[in-house]
């Protein structure tokens, strides 16, 4: 019996999803430039056949992976800057989500690896990535929230850019250390958040 229409896109959905799953975990092992197609059709169970008949070339799917990091790290910087909380309680919200996202093992926690490895291999500058979703500077809204925690008095005084590429920095760098295997752990995020909070740390009891 043939299948329906419905069950073919069932079927094309699933394989397209296999591969960019597949394809972002060869490419956070080997990077853009030594991963070949024949690499992602191996780890997707796939023949290079099948592959191509769903993506013209690994650039496509590298783009294609890229896209949907970036729009997952914009994703959460919204929902973060929707609740309504202090600027300083976004920030630590967004360290800590994007934490247990790669403590957990989940796609987003790569996708923050990918979007390193994709800047720092010049194949996406960081600009090139932002410029996807249409914002001016680098980070515009990781820096607008710190300009706002910095007008409170909530988050520390220096060059907001700086301190927002830096809060990235520092996250994706865990982040890559974490899905390497090179840490256990991902480390409390509170640590991190000392860096930029003006809030002295609490002083135990005698």
């Amino acid at each position: 019996m043939p299948r329906t229409e419905e069950a073919n896109i069932q079927i094309k959905d699933e394989r397209q999803r296999r591969i960019l799953s597949s394809a972002l975990k060869v490419f956070i092992r080997k990077g853009f430039a030594a991963t070949k197609i024949s690499d992602i059709a191996v780890e997707a169970g796939m023949s290079n056949g099948l592959m191509y008949h769903y993506f013209q070339s690994k650039e496509e799917i590298y783009a294609e992976l890229v896209r949907r990091a970036a729009a997952f790290s914009r994703s959460l910087l919204e929902q973060v800057q929707a609740d309504g909380s202090e600027p300083i309680e976004q920030l630590r919200a967004l360290a800590v989500r994007i934490f247990r996202t790669v403590e957990q093992q989940q796609a987003g926690g790569h996708y923050f690896v990918l979007i390193l490895e994709a800047m720092t291999s010049g194949v996406y500058p960081a600009q090139a990535i932002e410029c996807q979703h249409g914002s001016g500077r680098p980070f515009e809204a990781l820096v607008c929230i710190i300009e706002k925690g910095q007008r409170r008095g909530q988050i520390v005084q220096a060059e907001p850019a700086q301190l927002a590429v830096t809060f990235f920095s520092a996250i994706v760098g865990l982040a890559l250390l974490k899905v390497s295997g090179t840490i256990r752990s991902m480390p409390d995020p509170e640590i991190l958040m000392r860096v930029f909070s003006t809030a002295s740390p609490a002083v135990a009891s005698e």
